[in-house]
């Protein structure tokens, strides 16, 4: 997946906006699949035309670590909100939060979370590679990545920035 970004450049001049809301839609086919033992209910809200300037296998792989690592998590919601601000530098005007109604990445877990191999909970299955692929991606497309509270959930927060435009 890097070596895909890396091989691009996080380069967006003259590629076509890949539509938010299939990738999103996809996902939570897949996310429901997954997590087949729990109650969720993935919502998803924000502009239709909300696009991301880049390469699709990207968006779904960051789109998809950051799905599966709320789904993990979450009491039983998982919240995906994408808008277009354009007043924002072109490589961070599209932003996509993802939030969940869990217990929330402390903050003094959220630094070490985005380092490849470790994670918040050691007993919990995982690789702790999932954000650190999230962190790296952004990363190469010159956007930023945010852990934070949801005001609304009061899970975690995980907002990225990234290259977009209307699709």
């Amino acid at each position: 997946q890097l070596r895909r970004a890396a091989a691009g450049g996080g380069a967006t001049l003259g590629q076509t906006a890949i539509a938010l809301a299939p990738v999103v839609a996809e996902l939570r086919v897949a996310m429901r699949k997954v997590h087949a033992h729990k109650d969720l209910a993935i919502e998803a809200d924000g502009a239709a035309d909300v696009g991301f300037v880049g390469d699709r296998g990207d968006l779904v792989e960051l789109l998809g670590n950051l799905l599966d690592n709320a789904c993990k998590w979450c009491r039983g919601v998982v919240r995906v909100h994408a808008r277009l601000h354009p007043e924002r530098p072109p490589a961070q005007c599209l932003v996509i939060r993802v939030e969940d109604d869990g217990a929330g990445i402390a903050p003094g877990d959220r630094a070490r979370v985005i380092e490849r191999g470790a994670r918040a909970d050691e007993l919990a299955p995982g690789h702790g590679l999932g954000l650190a692929m999230v962190a790296d991606t952004v990363a190469l497309y010159g956007g930023a990545l945010v852990i934070d509270v949801s005001a609304e959930l009061h899970g975690a927060c995980l907002e990225v920035s990234l290259p977009g435009r209307s699709a």
